[in-house]
């Protein structure tokens, strides 16, 4: 294959949540025919396929860089000591393992490697030295990206040491991607969530030029939504009936180890809130449990009812929100969605990453310092139901995030 970056607008994102702030800005590029190539790595191929983005690998990139073209069989033998993932292809695996091990092995040399990916797996990866050989030979005209660490950390220092222009997307509240993302130079622009975040960037000493903010452009969908027929529909599809209530909890994976604060943590706790919850409203017939599983959780239904049943991010997001009169989650982004759409939030703070985004503290959820007490908050919540779709707040949205971004990424590139 042919890899042509040279002029493109590169893209990168890991994960589902950075992929779907980045997605709205590479169609609208693409809409006005501008050059995109866009890296989706692991679950971001299934968001941009949402979005029928043309999405490489990193199997496609790394037959083209020298000194990484035999790691393959590297990392073959790492994917062996996993289990497959159901949305990521093997190959892929297997070409992305490989690359982060042997740039760690060319940064550290083989027995460190080996020590670093032992103690921290994938989090150890950091493959700057790939993307400066692959920018070198095939450079982009502007490289765009995440807060994210790993990957879109790379691309973003390999930018930065070869002066190619650069947009950082913060999507939410950097409280740890701050401390690189807010380096000297790390990107031409930082696009962040609102004023706040600008201002915490400007006190941490990014000069006030380089930070803009625009929102994140995962979340301008939720403006154009007609909420009040989204949630007829979905609940009568679902057959619920007007005095029913509905429960949604949003999971995402818990590793035993926050892989920035290095707090641990219990990877059983997404579990354990669907088994509280189910067990809480288990005589109550007026109440319909969902548990939405994040797109990097690949296990099996483990919680059984007659009003229970799982969903996963094959199934649409905003049917499910607008129909919801409650939605529980730890940590995830789809809280402050929630939130945007007037629905109730509960927010389990035992969670070791629920301190990074305080949905209650925005005043846009209610707290519970353990799970086992979001039961009783949630009755609270539904004895005095609310309308969950009467009173919009179109002011919490601000303009069109990706239309503000893509304006950055144009003048920066500059296009004709």
């Amino acid at each position: 294959m042919t890899l042509d970056l040279s002029r493109s607008i590169f893209f990168t994102s890991y994960g589902g949540g950075h992929a779907a702030a980045l997605a709205p800005v590479a169609a609208g590029l693409l809409r006005r025919g501008l050059p995109v190539r866009f890296l989706g790595l692991t679950t971001a191929r299934r968001v941009l396929e949402r979005w029928n983005l043309p999405c490489l690998g990193m199997v496609d990139l790394q037959p083209h860089v020298p000194g990484y073209r035999g790691v393959l069989r590297t990392g073959r033998l790492l994917a062996g000591e996993q289990g497959s993932h159901a949305v990521v292809p093997p190959q892929e695996t297997e070409a992305y393992l490989g690359v982060g091990f042997h740039a760690l092995v060319r940064q550290h040399g083989l027995p460190e490697a080996r020590k670093r990916y032992e103690r921290l797996g994938r989090q150890s990866f950091l493959p700057i030295d790939f993307f400066l050989a692959l920018f070198s030979l095939h450079r982009p005209s502007v490289v765009v990206a995440t807060s994210a660490p790993r990957s879109e950390r790379a691309v973003f220092e390999a930018a930065r040491r070869l002066g190619i222009p650069s947009v950082c997307v913060v999507d939410l509240y950097a409280p740890f991607e701050i401390e690189w993302c807010g380096s000297p130079g790390y990107a031409s622009r930082i696009c962040v969530l609102n004023p706040g975040v600008a201002a915490r960037f400007a006190a941490h000493g990014v000069p006030v030029e380089r930070v803009v903010p625009t929102g994140n452009p995962a979340f301008d969908r939720l403006k154009h939504l007609d909420r009040a027929a989204l949630r007829r529909a979905s609940r009568a599809e679902r057959g619920l009936r007007d005095e029913d209530h509905l429960v949604v909890w949003i999971s995402q994976p818990e590793p035993s180890i926050h892989p920035f604060s290095g707090i641990p943590g219990d990877p059983t706790l997404p579990l354990q809130v669907e088994r509280h919850l189910a067990s809480h409203f288990t005589n109550r017939g007026d109440v319909h449990l969902v548990m939405r599983l994040h797109p990097s959780e690949d296990r099996p239904p483990q919680v059984a009812g007659e009003r229970i049943r799982y969903s996963n991010s094959s199934e649409p997001l905003d049917p499910l929100l607008c129909a919801a009169d409650c939605v529980v989650t730890a940590s995830s982004t789809v809280g402050l969605e929630a939130a945007m759409l007037n629905v109730p939030v509960v927010q389990c703070m035992d969670s070791i990453f629920s301190p990074d985004l305080p949905l209650a503290e925005l005043g846009v959820a209610q707290a519970v310092v353990r799970h086992v007490e979001a039961g009783s908050c949630i009755d609270t919540i539904l004895a005095r139901k609310r309308d969950t779709v009467s009173h919009p707040s179109p002011s919490t949205l601000g303009p069109d995030a990706a239309e503000l971004i893509m304006q950055q990424i144009v003048a920066l590139g500059s296009f004709d």
